[in-house]
């Protein structure tokens, strides 16, 4: 049975053990399905800005961020008390240094339909969600990994090699489908790919199925992954159109020949967001494991960070999965979002915001809907 721990300052998840005890590090799992993505971004980038600084510069802090945005296609969210219709969760993110007016094709439509515009803290391209995409972000110090010095250019094959390979992988082994997945699934460029193979033209066709964004600082990075889990074409050509910058395996395709949705190409065995989540979260177990092993001088912990909002889907795959499991209220992520707003070191690196349609910043005030971090 994990042991629950009660949390009450945001110093006690930042500086768990005592200074003199350096080796020790901890990967914090944090369940966002009940978050909105506006939330989740803010939060995200609270973590990633506050993490060395919080931790006294021991930098032994990792976060992974999960948020199932398909769950709130199968009900009506309840957030802090309130009914909050799953319109309002459509949303276009934009990358860093994304236009308004370069990717959107129809500002009407966006407006009609309550569609919010988002820039987040990242680079990258542009993604449009209506509750179909599994949303998971890791932010972690350099320092996790020991074998490799991480940039840019490599940080998706990394990624993929250590935290998704494993649950393709492993996924597939339970029907003992020689490699079938391994050689569907792989990384190109800068995105998670699937290999589809047309029988009747006898060529492969490389389509996306996962979305990547990076920020790197001096001590941390960001690499978040939206998967798409199921898709409405048809919607999406209304709403983005294809970017004049993209890359070259797209070709110019449109949105329905480049883009291909895992619930379309995953076998019936693994086609549920539950199961790919438990397996994600049961190899970095393992990853943990197996750094543990191999390096006595440091020390990794697995511990996850239970909101109590989340009763329908907590997450707890396999029995004694995590280390510890921290019992934490919503309030405490709101103290940590409004110091680092108003942290004089902080409060001027802010990246992510709501836009108009003409690509202006707004206020956290046009959020007109209840919120577990803006009150």
């Amino acid at each position: 049975m994990n042991k629950i721990m009660r949390v009450s300052s945001v110093h006690e998840l930042f500086r768990p053990f005592s200074k003199h005890e350096k080796r020790k590090n901890v990967l914090y799992v944090i369940n966002c399905t009940k978050f909105h993505v506006y939330e989740q971004l803010l939060i995200e980038e609270c973590l990633y800005r506050l993490s060395s600084p919080l931790s006294e510069g021991l930098n032994n802090i990792g976060f992974v961020l999960i948020n199932n945005t398909c769950l709130n296609d199968e009900k009506k969210r309840e957030d802090v008390g309130s009914t909050v219709s799953n319109r309002t969760n459509k949303c276009v993110v934009f990358g860093l240094s994304g236009k308004v007016q370069n990717f959107i094709k129809d500002i009407n439509y966006v407006n009609d339909n309550k569609i919010w515009l988002i820039k987040r803290y990242t680079g990258g391209g542009t993604v449009y969600i209506n509750n179909n995409c599994l949303l998971i972000s890791l932010i972690l110090p350099f320092n996790f990994e020991k074998e490799k010095k991480l940039y840019p250019s490599n940080i998706t094959e990394w990624v993929f090699n250590s935290f998704y390979n494993s649950v393709f992988n492993h996924l597939d082994s339970k029907k003992k489908k020689e490699n079938f997945l391994l050689k569907k699934f792989n990384y190109h460029e800068n995105d998670y790919v699937y290999n589809d193979y047309d029988n009747l033209c006898k060529n492969v066709f490389i389509k996306k199925v996962g979305g990547n964004a990076q920020a790197f600082s001096k001590n941390y990075f960001v690499h978040h992954t939206s998967f798409l889990w199921s898709c409405n074409y048809d919607e999406m050509e209304k709403v983005i159109i294809n970017p004049l910058k993209q890359p070259l395996y797209r070709n110019k395709r449109n949105h329905k020949d480049f883009l291909v949705s895992l619930e379309e190409c995953l076998p019936n065995h693994m086609n549920n967001q539950r199961t790919f989540i438990d397996t994600f979260l049961y190899n970095i177990r393992e990853l943990i494991n197996k750094k543990n092993n191999q390096h006595n001088d440091i020390y990794w912990y697995f511990n996850n960070i239970d909101l109590r909002i989340n009763l329908h889907e907590p997450i707890q795959p396999y029995c004694n999965i995590f280390d510890k499991v921290y019992s934490v209220d919503t309030n405490l992520l709101s103290k940590l979002y409004h110091y680092f707003c108003s942290n004089d070191q902080t409060k001027n690196l802010r990246s992510t915001h709501l836009l108009d349609h003409r690509g202006e910043v707004l206020s956290n005030d046009c959020f007109y809907r209840p919120s577990f971090i803006l009150t």
